[in-house]
């Protein structure tokens, strides 16, 4: 009986062995059949299903990385002009502009605006006044001369002997010739803007067009466009149009030839200018 029960348990223990195989087999075919079945990749999820990420956690030795957040774009507004100029401890000024700042139309060139305004205020001031010249208009009958003012200033700047802080721009009558406001504005404001190029720091104020009556009426829509270049740049805008410096009833007596003023009429320039002027740099 002993050596057949041992026959039956080896027996018993030849059949679990056997039945062992079967099984790893059946898995390993089963693996086969499915490779990513085990540890391999997932099914895809049903659409409604919802898989959580976790999020990225800066390490230690570097600086974590703000989210970069939308922002509304910005819109360009315009930009009020400044109430005033910071006068310089030591001003030097450059006064330039067209024949009205050459004096033409005054018995003779020193008393014409720009030349009493100089006088008045007592700062090293050089005057530089080309007529028939303008913001964007260069002198000519076919605005062939070269003579815009942005074109003046850097032939000014090229020479390092006068350095100027204060810069008074005047003109715009002869920009009246030019069938594009916006030309004339875009003009005004790059004059501006390279005048601040060329001396750093300087401080720039603007004198419109200033015609006795009749003309002066004619030139209000360049004297809008001047203002609004200068406006555009920042600089502060003398508007003798809109204010009244000629009116219909002293244009007579200030007028020289329809187009310049005489004597009288510079010295009213000069008057209402300086008053500007006060007010400016208070």
């Amino acid at each position: 009986m002993m050596r057949n029960g041992g026959r039956m348990q080896d027996w018993m223990k030849y059949a679990a062995l056997a039945v062992l195989a079967v099984l790893a087999f059946g898995v390993a075919a089963l693996a086969l059949m499915n490779p990513g079945g085990l540890g391999g990749a997932a099914e895809p999820l049903p659409a409604s299903v919802q898989v959580a990420t976790p999020a990225a956690t800066a390490s230690p030795s570097a600086p974590a990385v703000p989210t970069a957040t939308a922002t509304p774009a910005s819109t360009a507004t315009a930009t009020a002009p400044p109430a005033g100029i910071e006068l310089p401890a030591e001003p030097v000024v450059l006064i330039l502009g067209d024949s009205y700042t050459a004096g033409d139309g005054a018995d003779s060139p020193d008393q014409g605006w720009a030349y009493l305004v100089a006088n008045a205020l007592g700062y090293p001031t050089n005057i530089d006044g080309v007529g028939g010249t303008g913001f964007a208009w260069g002198g000519g009958a076919q605005d062939e001369l070269g003579g815009e003012y942005e074109l003046r200033l850097q032939q000014i700047a090229a020479t390092p002997s006068f350095v100027p802080n204060v810069l008074i721009l005047q003109g715009g009558q002869n920009d009246a010739q030019l069938p594009n406001a916006e030309e004339v504005k875009a003009a005004t404001t790059q004059t501006v803007l390279a005048a601040r190029r060329f001396w750093p720091g300087v401080q720039v104020v603007v004198l419109g067009p200033s015609a006795p009556q009749p003309l002066g009426e004619e030139l209000r829509a360049t004297n809008t466009a001047v203002r609004a270049g200068a406006e555009a740049a920042g600089a502060p805008f003398v508007d003798a149009i809109d204010a009244g410096w000629f009116t219909p009833a002293n244009s007579p007596g200030f007028d020289f030839d329809g187009a310049h003023p005489n004597s009288a009429g510079h010295a009213h320039i000069a008057e209402k200018f300086l008053e500007s002027w006060a007010a400016l740099t208070q």
